[in-house]
């Protein structure tokens, strides 16, 4: 089985992009099962139907979320951060410094976890949040998102440029040939996107893992400090973190599989909700 596990991964390929780690495994899954266990292909792909945006869904704008005097407790956690708590990974490839699940944020994020879900017609429950702080380098290639972000309130807290984050429709998950050759190009050539422009206060409410997102290189000079608060379907904590399939689908074969999923993307770390 490891041997067929390697295999799968390899046909699969590497991530195109920061997001893709559970597209990859979901479609590595598929070609490992077809080869170890081709009866539980259809149940497998079946139970994700939870994880998949309803058709009907629209991204929903929000005017005024936040007033001019609500806004300011939260630019004051902004400026209060120290250095050790500003995350720099991504400062190369978007621009940005990035603070995860901070406390002060968990709780707002909690806070608005009804209003979110009657924006998005479902019962929803919080994945992970991040304060996403962008200076006059930042930029967001086209990517989606995992099913733990299968929707996103972003919401702007201050700015000195308008900078507008584009959407796709609503798409399916992409499959194995999309993932091999991603094209961003391609992509935005073949599908329709509507640009929204967030100001301080607003936000907007999308489906990440079912519409290809994307922001160009911020106008210069420029800054943009944004609040994402990612929400996934109530009851589905099992199905968006995938070292739980083996379990929740009974294929203990899976497990073979997470072995080299986890030497091939070593990086690649388990969710783990932040309001247990």
């Amino acid at each position: 089985m490891h041997l067929a596990a390697v295999m799968a991964m390899r046909e699969v390929g590497k991530t195109p992009w920061y997001d893709a780690h559970f597209l990859c495994f979901y479609e590595a899954a598929k070609v490992y099962l077809a080869k170890v266990r081709p009866d539980a292909i259809d149940s497998f792909v079946e139970g994700f139907a939870p994880l998949h945006t309803p058709r009907d869904f629209q991204v929903r704008e929000v005017e005024a979320l936040f007033s001019e005097a609500e806004l300011e407790p939260i630019r004051t956690v902004v400026r209060d951060l120290s250095s050790r708590e500003l995350e720099r990974h991504e400062l190369e490839h978007f621009g940005r410094h990035v603070v995860h699940d901070h406390p002060y944020f968990v709780d707002l994020q909690l806070q608005l976890t009804a209003l979110v879900s009657e924006l998005a017609g479902q019962e929803l429950e919080p994945g992970y949040n991040f304060l996403s702080l962008y200076g006059n380098m930042g930029r967001c290639g086209l990517h989606m998102d995992q099913p733990v972000s299968m929707y996103t309130l972003d919401i702007c807290i201050e700015q000195d440029v308008e900078w507008p984050i584009w959407f796709s429709e609503l798409v399916d998950w992409p499959d194995r040939e999309i993932l091999a050759n991603f094209d961003e190009e391609a992509i935005k050539r073949q599908l329709r996107f509507t640009p929204y422009v967030l100001k301080p206060g607003n936000a907007i409410l999308f489906s990440g893992s079912s519409q290809w997102h994307y922001r160009d290189a911020m106008p210069r000079p420029g800054f943009c400090h944004l609040l994402f608060f990612h929400y996934f379907p109530k009851g589905c904590l099992d199905l968006v973190e995938s070292s739980n399939w083996p379990r929740l689908f009974d294929i203990p074969e899976l497990e073979a599989l997470i072995d080299v999923f986890r030497q091939t993307y070593p990086d690649a770390v388990d969710f783990k909700p932040s309001f247990a």
